[in-house]
């Protein structure tokens, strides 16, 4: 196989990994199933300024607004105990389509 389409075919299967409506759906799934034993949440001051950092990113400037809000209040009121883990895996995901696009789209 040719290099460079092994990189496209690459690129194509990361970029549809992480896009932010199949990610989020994926998300959801998991906190729809997910039964953990329990979970301890410490309140760190860091917890905080990575909530409010992922509202002003996600939730306001970033392309998958819509998802983050959906998972947002849907985590919220219906699985109140995962919402760390939901903005948890909201921000892995974000942090996921900036590697494809700075490192794997280049």
């Amino acid at each position: 196989m040719d290099i460079e389409l092994l990189r496209e075919g690459y690129r194509k299967i990361l970029n549809q990994i992480y896009a932010p409506k199949l990610y989020y759906e994926r998300v959801m799934t998991f906190l729809r199933e997910y039964q953990p034993r329990r979970i301890r949440i410490h309140l760190d001051p860091q917890y905080i300024l990575a909530l409010w950092r992922s509202i002003y990113q996600l939730g306001i400037h970033g392309v998958e607004r819509v998802q983050y809000w959906r998972l947002f209040f849907w985590t919220l009121f219906r699985r109140p105990r995962l919402f760390p883990l939901a903005i948890t895996f909201a921000i892995y995901g974000f942090h996921f389509r900036q590697i494809i696009t700075l490192h794997v789209s280049a």
